[in-house]
């Protein structure tokens, strides 16, 4: 019998408090065009709205697992939801682009706290055969909220609530946030440790810092060109990884207190699961391309943007749900997860380069991306978890929020990059088609990664 008899009801409100996280990426992007209107903000502090909020979250998120490790998952997930339900609110009352900035930062910091509880609290609240089905439920409100973002946002640009407009995307998480503060009062323990051991300072401001020089130029450097000291900062970027993980090795071999257990990095089917979280995340380019290619090319309203993305976020709320109803083994629903992302996207692309506007076809090529999408995340997710022990959960949801959240912007400025280059010379359509063709393209290494993680699970007989 499980020792945690509302755990259920805890999950309810888990689930809701993460949904804010992908929810507030969605539906921001949505608003930039207002905000630019209200601020009179030039493109550069826009990127930053955007920037700043998901730069934040990659970089504490695993400080923000051990966090939860060390003081009790219940009392760092409120913490959380304070942070984001205040800055929200700041975010929406903010007098000039310069706070609204400064603000997302703190909603970025309210996100890395709330994330890594979620699926560390999952690993120690249920049986591994009701893992499956709480992980699916996790998942599930990523494509929720890629369908809810776009079309919420969508909706409340269009009322004018008082003198509010764009302050709306922001207020929409004040009863969110509340309703979940009191809920997970009466329905989670507290989930700590039995013996506190100290905060890795050094180690947390080497992996800060790292993930800082290793994001920050990929999303700044088509501002600058791509000049020659944002490569440095970049191999800078790696060689304090590097640092760090020496460092973690140091500490554990002198049993002082560490930020991330080296040997979760050193467990390969662990690792594995990180390499193929991290690539299919590039799917981020299409949110990021998509709305811009509707907007500033074929001029549709913010409602029709938020629109033609639901096929693909209806298919991607659907993807976790089918997953228990599958008798396969992991490794296979891995693929079949990437073989729908695959195809779904490279055929998206063709019919865009001989289609220039999207259509009852692209409809269906989308939802078999989205698909794809869903089908995948709950099934690494849970295999990434299952290599691990509940005293390592909070480091390695950390891990998987990084990987996660690392893969969504380094995609992003992947793919956005070469949109936006490649526009002047092939022109918009076709500079769309090569950028979704590039997100297909990419799941061939997380192809090849799951065939290295397969010899894993079969010889530890893992389903």
């Amino acid at each position: 019998m499980n020792i945690h008899p509302k755990r259920w009801q805890a999950l309810n409100f888990l689930i809701a408090g993460a949904f804010l996280s992908p929810l507030d990426y969605f539906i921001v992007n949505m608003a930039l065009p207002s905000i630019k209107n209200a601020f009179r903000a030039s493109d550069h502090q826009l990127q930053m709205v955007v920037a700043i909020y998901g730069l934040t979250y990659a970089a504490l998120v695993v400080c923000g697992g051990r966090l939860g490790d060390i003081y009790g998952r219940k009392k760092i997930f409120i913490l959380g939801l304070y942070t984001f339900l205040f800055s929200s609110v700041a975010c929406a009352f903010s007098s000039d682009i310069t706070w609204l900035i400064i603000s997302r930062l703190f909603q970025g910091i309210g996100a890395s706290l709330l994330a890594p509880q979620v699926l560390a609290s999952v690993k120690v609240l249920f049986d591994s055969h009701e893992q499956p089905k709480a992980v699916s439920l996790f998942s599930s409100v990523f494509g929720l909220a890629s369908v809810i973002g776009q079309l919420l946002g969508g909706i409340l640009l269009s009322m004018h609530w008082g003198s509010f407009s764009w302050e709306l995307v922001f207020l929409v998480n004040v009863p969110v946030t509340i309703v979940c503060i009191v809920g997970i009062h009466f329905t989670m323990d507290s989930n700590q440790q039995n013996e506190k051991s100290g905060i890795d300072f050094i180690g947390s401001a080497l992996l800060i810092l790292a993930l800082l020089l290793l994001i920050c130029p990929l999303i700044f450097g088509q501002k600058y060109h791509w000049i020659w000291w944002i490569f440095g900062i970049l191999l800078a970027g790696i060689a304090l990884l590097i640092a760090f993980f020496k460092y973690e090795l140091y500490l554990q071999q002198k049993q002082k207190p560490i930020l991330i257990d080296p040997t979760l990095l050193q467990n390969k089917p662990f690792a594995l699961s990180l390499v193929i979280l991290f690539f299919y995340n590039f799917t981020s380019g299409l949110f990021i391309c998509y709305p811009y290619y509707l907007q500033q090319f074929l001029h549709q309203s913010s409602m029709q943007t938020g629109l033609a993305i639901v096929p693909y976020g209806i298919a991607f709320f659907l993807g976790p749900f089918l997953i228990p109803k599958t008798k396969l083994v992991t490794y296979k629903m891995i693929y079949i997860g990437l073989a729908l992302l695959m195809t779904g996207f490279i055929c998206s692309a063709l019919v865009f380069y001989l289609q220039e506007k999207p259509s009852f076809i692209t409809n269906i090529t989308l939802f078999l991306a989205g698909l794809g999408h869903g089908t995948i995340m709950p099934v690494v997710m849970r295999t990434a978890i299952t290599f691990t022990t509940k005293d390592k959960a909070g480091q390695a949801s950390g891990l998987v929020s990084i990987g996660m959240q690392v893969g969504g912007v380094v995609g992003g400025a992947v793919i956005g990059t070469l949109f936006f280059n490649v526009i002047p010379s092939l022109g918009f359509t076709k500079a769309f088609a090569l950028s979704i063709l590039m997100i297909g393209v990419f799941q061939i290494i997380g192809i090849w990664m799951n065939s290295k993680l397969k010899k894993y699970m079969t010889s530890s007989k893992m389903t």
